[in-house]
């Protein structure tokens, strides 16, 4: 059982990469088999792609889920450090940008997978409910600070998935992560929920800092 727990690990880090570098034309049983040196390793073959996880689109799945907790419980410790939501002040919102930020840059191959997956058909056929169970904790922390009317769900995954298309461009070079753009990235991120906000601070994000 150890060791088809810790195949199942290198399978799922397997997919991760190889959706990252070339999507999923990439990601062939043959490819997630003998992807990384570690697979070499272990002596794997493809047969435990349908033994762990009955098929290849369900590791594909898996592999998205795991990115899905990682990417929310990473939101959460941003979350947790820059303040108990109870203020619509846009420095707290900043600084909760900020830890997310640079969280996402620091995971190229994590964020090139989870994107791919998410614009994919497989994302709302096989994971968008489970997904939904493990965002709706970010959803309810920051339920409070909007208007009754506002769907805060819908309005929190366009600022994650924005973000995360900001840190595509940050990847492949068409945008730099300085002092110039963190700024210009996070006020457009504002203003998606700016209109919903009970609350909203309408000074630009620079002002705020000075």
């Amino acid at each position: 059982m150890e060791r088809e727990a810790d195949i199942g690990a290198i399978l799922i880090d397997n997919a991760i990469h190889l959706i990252a570098e070339g999507g999923f034309e990439k990601a062939t049983t043959k490819n997630l088999a003998y992807y990384s040196e570690t697979s070499k390793e272990v002596k794997m073959n493809e047969v435990y792609i349908y033994r762990l996880f009955g098929s290849k689109e369900n590791l594909y799945e898996t592999a998205f889920l795991t990115l899905d907790k990682e990417f929310t419980e990473a939101a959460r410790m941003a979350l947790a450090v820059s303040w108990g939501v109870d203020t619509n002040e846009k420095k707290k919102f900043y600084e909760f940008f900020l830890k997310l930020w640079d969280f996402v840059l620091k995971n190229e191959a994590h964020c090139r997978c989870y994107v791919r997956y998410y614009y994919s058909v497989y994302f709302k056929g096989k994971a968008l409910e489970k997904h939904h169970k493990h965002f709706d904790s970010i959803v309810e922390a920051f339920k409070p600070l909007f208007i009754e009317e506002a769907d805060v769900s819908a309005i929190m995954h366009s600022i994650f998935t924005t973000l995360l298309d900001f840190a595509i461009r940050v990847y492949n070079g068409v945008l730099t992560n300085d002092e110039e753009n963190r700024p210009h990235v996070f006020n457009v991120l504002y203003c998606i929920a700016m209109t919903y906000l009970k609350n909203p601070d309408t000074s630009n994000v620079k002002t705020l800092l000075l």
